[in-house]
């Protein structure tokens, strides 16, 4: 974000917000159901920061050895 004014804020916002919605994973009924338990959002953010984690060491590791150019 280069310059953040409110109109740019709330533009940047609503355009996130649309992208995500486009964006969204399809669920079958079962697995929006599964979403709705709180054990499993829990598990599938653990997952989410652990993978995200994961690629970040793999690419500090990566800029470190000289695969990545």
């Amino acid at each position: 974000m280069s310059y953040l004014d409110r109109k740019n804020i709330l533009s940047e916002g609503f355009f996130d917000s649309l992208k995500k919605f486009f964006n969204r994973p399809k669920l079958s009924k079962q697995e929006k159901k599964m979403m709705k338990d709180p054990k499993v959002k829990d598990a599938v953010k653990r997952f989410n920061d652990a993978h995200d984690n994961l690629q970040n060491n793999l690419k500090e590791l990566r800029k470190k050895y000289g695969f990545d150019k």
